[in-house]
């Protein structure tokens, strides 16, 4: 199976898999109580949800660019002749606008679409543009981290309700279980645990098995990709505008989760405040690291039966919320993204063709660098982060990124 088939039918999987979370998420919902919600709801807060989607993704773009200028100059173009500039903020603004907007096409292309974009109107290599997404993710997954535990410190007051819902079905079929049936349950599950994990460690010694190559050409680069994350953080001499920068992205998103409360007037009447406008962002995230395009579907049953099962809000109240969320960004993000394209005289289709261009070529230089023919043994890749395949897996973020 060719990589181009894998990925048109992981497209369409994705899309398939959008349509039943859909599903799930909206039925038995009345579309009425949504519609009455979307006419009764206060636009006065548009402009300041449109300024707080571009200001959270400003910093995003701002960080990227202070990454990009800690590059080490052997990352660049800058022998070639007629090369653009190193790199520029608006660049990076419009960069990640397209990423995002091409994440609503095709789910996980929009970091290779912002790289290749990127690497496009600056001179660095789209291996060393491509290394500094990963760092991003490695940030990234650190702040979702700290959001999905103090979440949980959060929800401390609404562990009856967390217990009730879900503990408590799962503690009654249990004790309606008679005594042998639990020990041959239990017995049964250490005995699959123990063949799984010999089976696991059987392949893993095998240096042919479809586990071993993973873990050389995916899983072992991801983590060095984390480690040199962590450490460019230290290198650049502008760490603190990073910290910033970062802080502030996702206070804009914290923001954004919270206004739309607003403009549907929930916050009274369900005491939802910005503590738990934080949770629900935190929970929404999760949803979206479902491989869906831009989190349709996913995020639409988390978030609905977030606010149903913690805050009693009802099915309407609960839909219209993760409508008007995630149609207010997917509305955003497309028009942003083409504005970006026909500002810089591309188009959709020669975007994804350099996308995957760019991806294949530096999988196989990549290829070339870890198979010297010189001294017929593997060589390490002198840039982990330069291949695609060290990605770690998408943390956080509609359409990838954003939460």
């Amino acid at each position: 199976m060719t990589r181009r088939l894998r990925r048109r039918l992981f497209q369409v999987g994705s899309f398939l898999l959008a349509a039943g979370l859909l599903y799930l998420a909206f039925r038995g919902i009345d579309v009425d109580t949504i519609t009455r919600a979307f006419r009764q709801a206060d636009y006065r807060w548009v402009p300041v949800l449109v300024l707080l989607v571009i200001g959270a993704n400003w910093m995003r773009a701002w960080r990227w660019h202070l990454l990009l200028e800690a590059l080490p100059a052997d990352r660049t173009r800058a022998d070639e002749e007629g090369e653009p500039p190193a790199s520029r903020l608006t660049d990076a603004f419009a960069s990640v606008m397209i990423g995002y907007m091409v994440n609503y096409a095709a789910p996980r292309m929009g970091e290779v679409a912002r790289t290749a974009n990127m690497s496009t109107q600056s001179r660095y290599r789209f291996s060393a543009v491509f290394g500094t997404v990963v760092v991003e993710r490695v940030f990234d997954t650190a702040v979702l981290a700290f959001a999905i535990l103090s979440s949980g410190i959060l929800l401390v007051d609404r562990l009856p309700i967390v217990r009730k819902t879900f503990v408590e079905p799962v503690v009654s079929r249990v004790e309606a279980l008679p005594g042998t049936s639990i020990v041959l349950w239990t017995a049964a599950g250490i005995a699959v645990v123990v063949g799984i994990t010999a089976g696991i460690w059987r392949m893993f010694q095998n240096e042919q098995s479809a586990l071993r190559q993973m873990w050389t050409s995916t899983l072992q680069p991801a983590l060095v990709s984390f480690k040199e994350g962590f450490m460019t953080l230290g290198r650049s001499p502008r760490r603190w505008s990073i910290v910033i920068s970062t802080v502030g992205m996702w206070g804009g998103y914290l923001l954004m989760a919270y206004v739309p409360f607003r403009m549907l007037d929930l916050t009274v009447p369900y005491d939802i405040g910005l503590v738990d406008a934080w949770i629900l962002m935190a929970i929404g995230s999760l949803g979206l690291l479902v491989p869906s395009p831009g989190g349709i579907g996913s995020y639409h049953y988390v978030t609905i039966q977030a606010l149903i099962l913690l805050y009693d809000v009802p099915e309407g109240a609960s839909a219209s919320y993760a409508v008007l969320t995630h149609a207010a960004q997917l509305v955003f993000y497309t028009i942003a993204g083409l504005i970006a394209l026909v500002h810089q005289g591309s188009s959709f289709t020669r975007l994804f063709q350099r996308s995957a261009a760019r991806r294949d070529d530096t999988a196989n230089r990549a290829g070339d660098a870890n198979h010297d023919p010189s001294n017929g043994s593997p060589q390490r890749s002198p840039n982990p982060t330069g291949d695609e395949r060290s990605t770690p897996a998408p943390v956080t973020g509609a359409a990838d990124e954003q939460p």
